[in-house]
């Protein structure tokens, strides 16, 4: 009996000493064979509202007509010819419909070059004329994306030629054609209202210019349009 209970005692020492050995020992871990931890940034926030994408081009347009082509007039060395421009702010460039009326308001000069006079030792050959104008206009036929004007205009201008100004008055007349788009859009980030065209036009009238510049002119040339544009 008294062996039996020393080899139960042995057996015991052996279990708790073979026990604490093993939780001595550290554990060991391979972290290549362990899913990476990730951590999941949160979602943003989603917006509902409505977005307003900015209109691309110009941010600030005004509703105008904008001519640019060639010019001439007799003058008393022979023909002068150059270029003219002239811009203005026009019905017809704001209206969101298309309009058989136009009506406008706006600025135009000329400068033109004149042969030389073999009598005279300084050059002076340049020929300037600019002023104001009022122009009417109403189209002759019209479809939906084109239209032909036939249009009237007052003038008053300042006219030098040779180094010998004036100051008088003129009148024009003038047919064009153009191809136009025409609308409207509101919204928060802007306001756009008017017509984009494109055209052609020919022109002639009579003008009270200097004594060395006759009366009558001519030119041909680009007109365009553009609407009122305000996107802050």
């Amino acid at each position: 009996m008294g062996s039996l209970t020393g080899f139960v005692c042995s057996a015991l020492l052996v279990g708790v000493a073979f026990e604490t050995t093993a939780m001595a020992q550290p554990e060991v871990r391979d972290h290549r064979a362990e899913p990476p931890t990730t951590t999941t940034a949160p979602a943003p926030a989603v917006d509902a509202g409505i977005h307003y994408r900015r209109r691309p081009g110009p941010r600030f347009m005004f509703p105008l007509k904008v001519d640019i082509g060639a010019a001439g007039v007799h003058t008393v060395r022979g023909y002068a010819s150059g270029v003219g421009a002239a811009v203005g702010i026009h019905w017809a460039s704001l209206s969101p419909n298309p309009t058989n009326f136009d009506v406008g308001l706006g600025l135009f000069g000329e400068l033109l070059g004149a042969p030389k006079d073999p009598a005279m030792m300084t050059s002076g050959g340049g020929v300037a004329l600019g002023g104001a104008y009022f122009e009417v206009a109403h189209t002759l036929a019209s479809g939906s994306f084109w239209r032909t004007w036939a249009s009237g205009r007052g003038e008053y201008l300042g006219s030098t030629a040779f180094t010998e100004g004036h100051v008088g008055f003129g009148g024009t007349g003038r047919v064009s054609i153009e191809l136009f788009t025409s609308g409207v859009g509101v919204e928060p980030r802007g306001v756009f209202l008017g017509t984009y065209a494109l055209g052609l036009y020919v022109e002639a009238g009579a003008r009270d210019v200097s004594p060395a510049l006759g009366a009558f002119h001519a030119g041909a040339g680009l007109t365009f349009r553009t609407p009122l544009v305000f996107a802050p």
